[in-house]
């Protein structure tokens, strides 16, 4: 017994000892940032940024690469699937990622267990907008009009993404009937909005402020109990009614397993790259906080959403295989 006690105490030693050296000697080959997201976004925008950053402080060059497809849930299960090594990373809108886990019936992985969370790099809350020809200038009078025109058609970056899905919340809260009409990526609606495809939309910003400054969309909150320090002037839905919040979460997560100084460490470079000058503009650009959580913050973070998330896709009865 004592023999076997001691080649266990060896064994853990050793696996210790390895773990620390393995992080100590990370990264030892390029990274792969996986961005489940088509190019052009806001996630890929804040990835690439990232990437350039991570390059200078991790001394390997971080190469982003777009795996996009069924909700995000192509380019998840490839890192989910990939070595615990630090050398493949998810960077993701945290919210849809975990939107996933209650959307689809079956999934190749489980969005929480599966993966190791690194950081949250930060938050950019979506903006409802309208296209001008819309008879309203505010929340209050957005609703009045769905509710003399029940189904008037709302767009989305594709189904149970972050835009579906608090426009779905916003629908049941203010108790309107809209259409919702599914695209592909975070330009593709508001392009369809600038055409007048569709009525309205909650928008990535920066797919849409630039139309929202032009005078091309109307602006009429932020997704948030409270207003944007960006933008002062556009109220927050929170002012008309609570509990219709939705941004995009932009954070990296790794394959379950990862050790732990790594994920440590990526956490802490990560954190830092937000004071970058460059980094900055492109955050202030899209109105982006950065966030400052350690890695159980992240976790308990996505586990609340997960559960908050599930009973809007319950109401909606939207299922995906």
């Amino acid at each position: 017994m004592k023999r076997f006690m001691s080649t266990v105490m060896m064994f853990g030693l050793c696996a210790g000892f390895s773990a620390t050296a393995a992080a100590q000697s990370y990264p030892t080959k390029p990274i792969r940032l996986i961005v489940p997201f088509a190019p052009g976004g806001a996630t890929d925008t804040f990835s690439r940024a990232l990437a350039v950053e991570l390059t200078q402080t991790l001394g390997q060059t971080v190469i982003v690469e777009n795996r996009t497809g069924a909700g995000t849930t192509i380019g998840a299960d490839f890192v989910a699937k990939a070595a615990p090594d630090g050398h493949t990373l998810l960077f993701t809108d945290l919210s849809t990622h975990t939107i996933t886990g209650s959307l689809y019936s079956k999934l190749p992985y489980d969005p929480l267990k599966s993966f190791a969370p690194v950081a949250a790099a930060n938050s950019s809350p979506l903006l409802l907008v309208v296209h001008p020809s819309v008879p309203a200038k505010s929340v209050k009078e957005l609703i009045a009009v769905a509710k003399r025109q029940p189904g008037i058609p709302c767009g989305n970056s594709g189904v149970g993404t972050v835009t579906h899905m608090t426009a779905e919340k916003f629908r049941m809260r203010a108790g309107i009937n809209v259409t919702p009409v599914n695209y592909k990526g975070g330009a593709t609606p508001v392009i369809a909005l600038l055409g007048g495809e569709i009525a309205m939309l909650f928008a990535t910003v920066p797919a849409s402020i630039e139309h929202v400054k032009k005078g091309k969309l109307v602006a009429l909150g932020v997704a948030s109990d409270k207003r944007s320090p960006f933008f002062k002037d556009i109220p927050a839905i929170g002012e008309t009614m609570k509990g219709v919040d939705g941004a995009v979460i932009s954070g990296v997560l790794a394959p379950a397993g990862t050790p732990r100084a790594i994920v440590d460490r990526l956490n802490s470079e990560i954190i830092k790259a937000a004071d970058a000058p460059r980094v900055k503009e492109i955050y202030a650009a899209n109105a982006a906080e950065a966030l400052t959580l350690n890695p159980a913050a992240v976790q308990g973070a996505m586990e609340r959403d997960a559960k908050a998330w599930a009973e809007v896709v319950r109401a909606t009865g939207v299922k995906l295989d």
